[in-house]
């Protein structure tokens, strides 16, 4: 009887342990705990009026102010109506974006299917474009997306602002620093229709006047496609509880990362794809 109690005590002491590690590690996980609190009376700003006109006086103290993460909502503008288009619903982006998609593909596949589609690559010489082609021009898009979304997170979203440019700091809070300075303000992590349609319009002009008509909108829709994916993961990603061991868990465990250590790197969010040969991996890692 000796033996099985001390046995079963051991057991028991391995399961508190292993309990007390997997807790230790969500915890580390959870972003929660890691948000510092803001103390109204003593922070650079004041949270009672709308920020947006009052980060770009933090000059040199801003950089370090926008990096220290709060779990509490921001108000940008005094005007409401300013401020309810700065806020959208995560499901916006798919009941928006979702119908161009699936439109422009089936427009895309039947015009290929009618086998009348070639690409001339001479005056003399042209191939034609079979309509099997649509699934890897689709995938090409989204390929495309993936190095746009990696370029705009790093050069533009994480652009240093200068010190003594009022605007440029002003532009940069609004677009990115808002997010990192209150990374769950859920009607913020999604981009709003309108500001993404700039965005999306380019990416459609700039594939118009680089290829063919039907190619250049098959790669569009596979871009736009991938843009409502990244969205809807960075949502996710937020606010999600995904099984550890899963591949998006190993996102969300990044994307912590990035926000609470890491700021200068990891500018991944759908894949860690393009960290890899543009060196910002987040170092000393493991996934």
């Amino acid at each position: 009887n000796l033996r099985e109690r001390r046995k079963a005590s051991e057991q028991t002491e391995e399961k508190t342990s292993e309990k007390t590690t997997e807790q230790k590690e969500e915890d580390e996980n959870d972003a929660y705990n890691r948000c510092s609190t803001v103390d109204m009376d003593k922070d650079l700003v004041d949270w009672r009026k709308p920020l947006a006109w009052q980060v770009g006086h933090l000059g040199e103290k801003y950089d370090a102010w926008v990096h220290q993460p709060v779990d509490r909502p921001i108000r940008l503008f005094g005007n409401p109506l300013l401020e309810a288009g700065t806020k959208t619903s995560w499901y916006w982006v798919p009941v928006v974006w979702l119908p161009i998609v699936l439109y422009y593909s089936w427009y895309c596949y039947t015009t290929l299917a009618k086998g009348t589609t070639r690409l001339e690559l001479t005056s003399d010489f042209s191939i034609p474009i079979h309509k099997y082609l649509f699934p890897l021009l689709f995938l090409m898009g989204w390929f495309l997306w993936s190095f746009i979304e990696y370029c705009i997170h790093r050069f533009v979203f994480h652009m240093k602002p200068p010190a003594h440019n009022y605007y440029l700091i002003t532009i940069h809070f609004l677009l990115h620093g808002q997010h990192h300075k209150s990374p769950f303000d859920g009607a913020r992590l999604v981009f709003p229709p309108g500001l993404a349609s700039l965005v999306v319009g380019s990416f459609y002009l700039i594939l118009l006047s680089t290829l063919p008509q039907i190619l250049g909108t098959s790669v569009f829709v596979g871009g736009l496609c991938g843009y409502v994916v990244y969205d809807m993961i960075h949502y996710y990603l937020h606010y999600g509880s995904p099984k550890k061991g899963s591949y998006m868990y190993g996102l969300k465990a990044y994307h912590v990362k990035h926000h609470f250590e890491h700021q200068k790197a990891g500018f991944g969010i759908t894949s860690t794809f393009w960290d890899h040969p543009f060196n910002t991996l987040i170092p000393d890692e493991k996934f």
